[in-house]
């Protein structure tokens, strides 16, 4: 499965906003866009976890209180994360009240509602795999790769990286960890191909929401 999502993977994380940091200065009128779109995804992530979380049980099947451990503790960090990208748009000269006001554009909205949906409809491995595996492993993945484009812009230590530097610090855990979950919630293979189709769908619409947001390149023109 890992296999065969490897190139989806890769183009989810290199959208074109995150491959110029690699090689062009911030761009500030993108990262605004980026900042007031996503806020929305990043307030319902504990929402979504637990939706998780209310399809779990207690001792009624091998291991699934380590299922419902590991999603609580999770959702404790997710609830600092809100106050940390807060920060960030704070950074990039975004006030609270403008962000969260902002209404996301359609392809934002897409990916918002199926992360709600998914969570909410689908089974404990296809929620686990479309959210946890798929769109926070991506953004631990693209976090490090801007992260010293931003450090450079704000400053080593500034409170706007911070909550860049929690997900480029810790999500590549994350990921490995939701898949220990999917093994342990995913009863048959059809199960597994629904998994894998959740995971798939999760990075098309993440894919798609960063290129339709996406500032083209003065220095392209």
């Amino acid at each position: 499965m890992l296999e065969s999502l490897a190139d989806q993977w890769k183009a989810a994380v290199y959208t074109p906003p995150i491959a110029r940091t690699l090689t062009e200065p911030v761009d500030h009128e993108t990262w605004s866009v980026l900042l007031r779109e996503f806020f929305c995804v990043v307030e319902a992530f504990p929402k979504y976890m637990g939706l998780s979380l209310a399809k779990t049980t207690y001792g009624q099947s091998p291991r699934d209180f380590l299922v419902r451990d590991w999603l609580i503790g999770n959702i404790r960090v997710e609830a600092l994360h809100v106050r940390w990208y807060l920060d960030w748009a704070a950074g990039h000269g975004i006030s609270t009240a403008e962000i969260t006001s902002h209404r996301p554009s359609p392809e934002v909205a897409s990916l918002f509602d199926w992360l709600w949906s998914i969570s909410y409809r689908g089974s404990l491995a296809e929620a686990v795999g479309a959210v946890n595996y798929a769109i926070e492993g991506i953004t631990g993945e693209w976090s490090r790769v801007v992260m010293p484009a931003f450090t450079k812009l704000y400053g080593e230590g500034s409170k706007s990286l911070t909550w860049l530097a929690a997900h480029a610090n810790y999500d590549d855990a994350h990921p490995r960890e939701a898949l220990e979950i999917v093994k342990l919630a995913t009863t048959s293979g059809e199960e597994m191909r629904r998994v894998q189709s959740s995971i798939t769908r999760s990075l098309e619409l993440f894919e798609r929401a960063f290129k339709a947001l996406s500032v083209p390149s003065r220095s392209g023109s």
